[in-house]
């Protein structure tokens, strides 16, 4: 006979008719790990099991109010199951049921490799009171319970479910924190804590009033570790930039942390940052840690024990990964914190080339936007007949150049008249994923295009650069990681204006991009060929497929 893996816990919990959902098996089989523990007859009831010593308050509340139709059920039916078991199972059902939660309701965990640098950053010594303000499952609370003997140790969660299995797993790892059911925001700001490790909700938009609890919930000597969005360090919009003004200008930045892109997968891909917090500073550390990590077999990365010793000493060593930067020079740069403002440079390098210019002394006109027009309007200027006149989507430029079969259009507003592609514009898609997209337009032949708003024209000065040389650049390795970069956060990267201004470009002589292109061109030509003859075999296979019936 197989069994599952928990087939002894699951055939014990069959005489209580559980009909709650997975909460009751969980406290129900939690009641029988107490029993154990305490050397409790087997035939006790729920609840004199959780009489014993430890029991934390959560778990009794649930019995007493939920659970109360199996107070004084018998766990006699565990009697032959190990503590070991219980535990396994426990463990696994909320990681089970925490995986299978849509994308609003899972709760974000913290791999123990985070918590260990956490930890170390915060420095936690035996008077240090403790908080934790987005508990979770408390595996933060755990770890510190378990390695650093402190004052007072605390953590707040805001779900009840969550709650519940944080004071769990607490007590299944033998440790004792005290964790509330609460709204952090909602905290008595008298009551001033050493060390606090801070887990907003990623993305949302509470993050600045989050960060303002913290600072007023921090001791004057203490420190705290907040996890935010990498959009919090560039982004302008939902107040950002003004909080991190008031947090430079007001002295609370101690360092800034980029962590490595997908660390809390699967939870998120979000890439996430710590934020370390204090008082009296007049510089911060910025530290770069996105390529610290390995992947996994999934595919995913992962963020090891070694990496995460590695970050944290990085935090007390100047390199071209670490640098404390005064305060006011992150004024001068506009309170940006993260750390390509300060360790990269907006330069594509080509091996060999020593002359390089900004881009926007490369062009002739100022780089502008294709057109902003409503939906409802392109519906309305949309024609079923050829006019000769088109408007280009993003998802037109394919394979790094414009398709056919552009959208027509029954008219060009006067208005709309500058930004009609010239032959040898480069259109370049505002936003990137993992590479770029972007185009050289040729063979117009009298066609009129207009490009939609997210599609940036850069009309180039063939005299000191040729257009298909600079899209020859933009497709290499070198430019995507440059542009990933200073791209804003979020999975899509924003390419702002002001940054492609500032882009220095490699410039070898005309003769040599002339070379250069002649044979990027011919490859081009060939690949063109090789496209449409792929074309025509699948309509000639079509065509046979379709005289089957």
């Amino acid at each position: 006979m197989s069994y599952t893996k928990h087939f002894y816990v699951e055939r014990a919990l069959q005489n209580f008719s559980l009909t709650e959902g997975t909460i009751a098996n969980l406290i129900i089989s939690f009641a029988a790990f107490a029993a154990k523990k305490n050397k409790l007859a087997s035939s006790v009831t729920v609840t004199e099991a959780l009489l014993g010593n430890g029991i934390p308050a959560a778990i009794k509340e649930f019995i007493k109010n939920e659970g109360a139709k199996w107070k004084n059920s018998s766990l006699s039916t565990f009697e032959k199951v190990s503590a070991e078991d219980i535990k396994s199972y426990i463990i696994d059902t909320i990681e089970t049921e925490n995986n299978k939660f849509g994308h609003k309701d899972f709760v974000l965990t913290i791999p123990s490799s985070l918590n260990d640098l956490c930890a170390n950053i915060l420095d936690i010594k035996k008077d240090d009171s403790v908080i934790d303000l987005g508990a979770g499952f408390a595996s933060f609370l755990i770890h510190v319970a378990k390695n650093y003997p402190c004052k007072n140790l605390v953590g707040i969660e805001i779900s009840r479910k969550t709650w519940l299995y944080g004071n769990m797993l607490s007590y299944l790892e033998s440790v004792a924190p005290e964790i509330k059911l609460g709204d952090v925001l909602t905290l008595d700001e008298t009551k001033k804590y050493d060390k606090i490790l801070a887990f907003p909700e990623l993305a949302s938009n509470m993050t600045i009033s989050f960060v303002e609890k913290i600072l007023k919930l921090l001791s004057d000597n203490g420190r705290a570790v907040v996890f935010l969005t990498q959009g919090f360090l560039v982004n302008e919009g939902l107040g950002f930039k003004e909080e991190r003004k008031n947090l430079i200008e007001g002295g609370f930045v101690e360092s800034v942390i980029e962590l490595p892109s997908g660390v809390l997968q699967p939870y998120t891909s979000i890439n996430t940052v710590l934020l370390v917090l204090s008082k009296g500073n007049d510089k911060s550390r910025i530290v770069d840690a996105s390529d610290f990590y390995e992947n996994t077999r999934r595919g995913t990365s992962t963020l090891t024990v070694e990496s995460a010793k590695s970050i944290y000493k990085m935090l007390t060593e100047e390199s071209k990964k670490s640098r404390v930067i005064k305060n006011e020079a992150i004024k001068e740069k506009d309170y940006n914190l993260a750390s390509r403002t300060y360790f990269l440079e907006e330069k594509i390098i080509l091996s060999g080339v020593e002359q390089y210019e900004k881009l926007s002394d490369l062009v002739e006109t100022k780089i502008m936007r294709g057109a902003q027009i409503k939906a409802s309007e392109l519906e309305e200027l949309g024609s079923d007949e050829d006019t000769g006149i088109y408007y280009a989507f993003a998802k037109d430029i394919k394979d790094n150049r414009l398709v056919s079969g552009l959208k027509p259009l029954k008219k060009l507003e006067a208005k709309l008249e500058a930004i009609t592609l010239k032959n040898n514009d480069i259109l370049l898609v505002m936003a990137m994923t993992e590479t770029l997209k972007a185009a050289c337009v040729d063979k117009l032949e009298g066609r009129k295009i207009i490009p939609a708003s997210n599609i940036y024209i850069i009309r180039l000065n063939k005299e000191k650069i040729l257009p298909l040389y600079f899209k020859m650049l933009l497709e290499t390795s070198q430019a995507t990681q440059l542009f990933n970069a200073f791209g804003g956060g979020g999975p899509l990267r924003a390419i702002s204006v002001d940054f492609l201004n500032k882009l220095q470009i490699p410039l070898p002589p005309l003769e040599l991009q002339k070379e250069l292109v002649q044979r990027y061109q011919k490859i081009e030509d060939e690949s063109e060929i090789l496209r449409q003859r792929l074309a025509a075999l699948a309509r000639e296979k079509g065509e046979v497929l379709a005289s089957l019936f």
